[in-house]
């Protein structure tokens, strides 16, 4: 088994000696005051963003307050005495809006635009707009606006659609529009804190320069951000990506909330071929309504520019962990693009069915991206497969090989649970997944060569296992099957298409239940008994009803064996690599036990109540 070594290095968050707090307050404060008392508030972000600070220091803004201004620091900390950008007082957090508000009495009547179509002057293009704190939705021209928060701008006009005066309409917090490309720029700063700090409205759009958190590197020479340290924030409304850190190693995004952006949710990403972005993490935080990906591990692939640089050997960002977060109703939960050796657990993404960006739909995507660990995640309603390894954009592609994929919970996707999409995407093992309720789709469907498929509890799919091939990857075979409970397929249990060959070892499997057209191979279709004669494999599998711990099962304990179990002592030893089972009392996300199997191995994810 391999082990991904996860050397993720923070800042100790010890203040220096010397350190000195600075307090903003953007009703009370004054810039020519000194800054460094509650007395002597500064009173903009500019007056902040034309300081110098020192390790240590900390800039405190007053909660409760807003800035519609952008937040620029020039000032890194130190290893051990990191600058520090927090909140002080009580009530809500201090909010950095990159958008303007409209003033109620600039609203007049588009008289030759439609009905109920409002518009003021709003000098540069927005590319978001706000309403009452509600994102609105953009309209290509004014005669297209029919519903309440549409909008659209033209030669410096800004029109909605209100059925009665804006004013009436939005009287709690208004209409914002978009005026600013971040919320908090640190480009090319390191050794950062930033935390309680809401940030809304940022105008940048995606990959443009800004976003709601904002860190890149100073130009191909650098220098780089790195050893950011992002918790407890709030980003919503932006017209982008909610925080973007690139080339920007040992930084974290944590305990946070990232929703209702126009592209990603947060964005690691590695686009210089100088600088490693090794090491990272995003953890425990809720990433929901992005309309592109939740979280979007990126770096460069061969052949192909990032950042107007050509990199033949391309850039692969590396050592991330994704650990507890929620991903939901975005355009994708969690894709790794060029990203190695990283961990990626415990995570519950579901329902990120949005298509507006042209998310890709998984749960777990990983593309051009190899010796990854995806384990002890629920995944169900994404809008195409949960889990997916498949190639990049590479010229030529880079496949997703060398992948550990187990304990995870799948179900009620759009089309399968478990999918391989093109070689070069080589030996992937894919170990004691439960997954369920795939009625488009496949519990493991997969091409190319080496793949592992052990212990898996596979109900109520359209195919059980299913081996395909296509004119980009001619060659499936090599594949290994074993000790996994295929159970009440709609269609096929087992169906290798024209062209593949055989996997070599299909052992000790059980199926569930049989009839002549449940096993498709070789122009044919047959029953079980046919399948084994014709084939020689599965000499050592069997039919019988697994006797679940349910009837019905519909949720994850249900799926465990009982003590009467045909599946029990049935599977063969797989090694010490593969022992490590599901319990019966596994809960995911965060209870995900594990347990060993006895000297006689169970067949399917989980082992036996004794």
């Amino acid at each position: 088994m391999r082990t991904v070594i996860l050397l993720i290095f923070f800042p100790l968050l010890v203040p220096s000696l010397r350190a000195t707090n600075y307090y903003v307050d953007s009703q009370a404060g004054n810039d020519s005051a000194a800054g460094t008392s509650l007395t002597t508030a500064w009173k903009t972000l500019a007056r902040v963003s034309n300081a110098q600070f020192q390790p240590g220091d900390s800039i405190l803004l007053r909660r409760g307050a807003i800035w519609r201004e952008q937040l620029t620091l020039h000032s890194s900390g130190a290893q051990g005495s990191p600058i520090i950008l927090d909140a002080y007082g009580d009530g809500q957090p201090p909010i950095i809006s990159g958008a303007d508000a409209i003033s109620s009495s600039a609203w007049t009547s588009c008289t030759d635009c439609g009905p109920n179509v409002w518009k003021s002057s709003v000098a540069g293009e927005p590319h978001v707009v706000i309403f009452d704190g509600q994102k609105g939705i953009h309209q290509n021209n004014a005669t297209s606006l029919q519903a309440n928060l549409n909008w659209t701008w033209s030669s410096g006009s800004l029109y909605i659609y209100s059925g009665q005066n804006p004013l009436a309409s939005y009287s709690k917090t208004g209409i914002e529009a978009g005026a600013r490309m971040s919320g908090i720029d640190l480009t090319g700063l390191a050794f950062i804190v930033v935390r309680n700090i809401e940030i809304e409205g940022a105008n940048a759009i995606a990959y443009a320069a800004g976003s709601g958190i904002w860190a890149i590197a100073k130009g191909l020479k650098g220098p780089v951000p790195h050893d950011i340290t992002i918790s407890q924030v709030t980003v919503e409304n932006c017209a982008g990506d909610g925080i973007h850190l690139e080339n920007a190693p040992r930084s974290s995004v944590t305990s946070s909330l990232i929703a209702h952006n126009d592209n990603a949710g947060i964005v690691f990403y590695g686009s210089i071929g100088a600088f490693a972005f090794d090491a990272g993490e995003i953890s425990n935080n809720e990433v929901h309504h992005n309309h592109f990906t939740g979280i979007n591990i990126i770096g460069c692939p061969r052949g192909t520019s990032c950042r107007s640089q050509t990199y033949p050997d391309g850039v692969f960002v590396t050592n991330l962990k994704i650990s507890g977060n929620r991903v939901h109703d975005n355009g994708a939960g969690i894709y790794l693009h060029q990203a190695n050796k990283s961990y990626v657990g415990n995570n519950v993404v579901y329902a990120n069915t949005d298509p507006s960006r042209k998310g890709e739909g998984y749960c777990v995507g990983l593309s051009g991206s190899s010796d990854n660990i995806v384990e002890k995640n629920e995944c169900y309603q994404a809008r195409f497969a949960a889990i997916e390894a498949s190639i990049d954009i590479g010229k030529p592609a880079s496949g997703s090989s060398n992948n550990l994929i187990r304990y995870n919970v799948i179900h009620d996707d759009g089309t399968h649970g478990l999918f391989t999409n093109y070689g070069p995407s080589a030996n992937n093992q894919f170990s004691y997944n439960l997954v369920y309720n795939h009625p488009n789709g496949s519990c493991f469907q997969a091409n190319f060569i080496g793949h592992k498929f052990f212990n898996n509890t596979c109900y109520n799919n359209r195919y059980g296992i299913h081996f395909y091939v296509s004119k980009s990857t001619p060659q499936t075979g090599n594949i290994s099957v074993k000790n996994n409970l295929i159970i009440n397929s709609r269609e096929q249990h087992v169906l290798i298409d024209d062209g593949a060959t055989l996997p070599d070892d299909f052992q000790n499997n059980q199926y569930f239940p049989d009839d002549p057209s449940k096993f498709k191979f070789e122009h044919k279709q047959g029953s079980f008994p046919s399948w084994q004669a014709a084939t020689g494999q599965d000499s050592k599998s069997f039919v019988a009803d697994p006797a679940f711990a349910a009837a019905n099962p519909a949720s994850p304990a249900d799926f465990s064996l009982t003590a009467k179990s045909p599946a029990v002592g049935k599977g063969t030893d797989l090694g010490p690599d593969f022992a490590e089972c599901l319990s019966s009392q596994a809960a995911w996300p965060n209870a995900v036990k594990l347990t060993k199997q006895s000297n006689s191995w169970d067949i399917g994810a989980f082992q036996h109540t004794h």
